[in-house]
């Protein structure tokens, strides 16, 4: 019974636990629907600075910064506005 534990346990050693570099890409991010948010309005607003769009944002409407603290909870009516450190706008979700 032990040798059969030991020949295992060498067999577990032997084999190669890489990942191959090619099955480790990010995946395609999934499309954002923004009717939930109010936001399919704002949809083509990626790229201008966020200045043109802030005052008519939805009530519930947030913008985060890069070093922005925000809370982690999910509110599918919220619309989530990022923006890169000179307030350009990186991209729209809902949460």
């Amino acid at each position: 019974m032990y040798r059969f534990v030991l020949i295992l346990t060498a067999l577990a050693a032997c084999t190669d636990t890489q990942v191959p570099v090619e099955s480790v890409a990010a995946p395609e991010p999934a499309p954002v629907d923004l009717a939930f948010c109010k936001g399919e309005s704002f949809a083509n607003s990626v790229g201008q600075p966020v200045s043109t769009i802030q005052s008519s944002l939805p009530d519930k409407a947030r913008v985060l910064g890069p070093d922005d603290i925000a809370t982690q909870d999910y509110r599918v009516d919220r619309l989530n506005v990022f923006v890169d450190g000179s307030g350009v706008i990186q991209r729209l979700t809902c949460g």
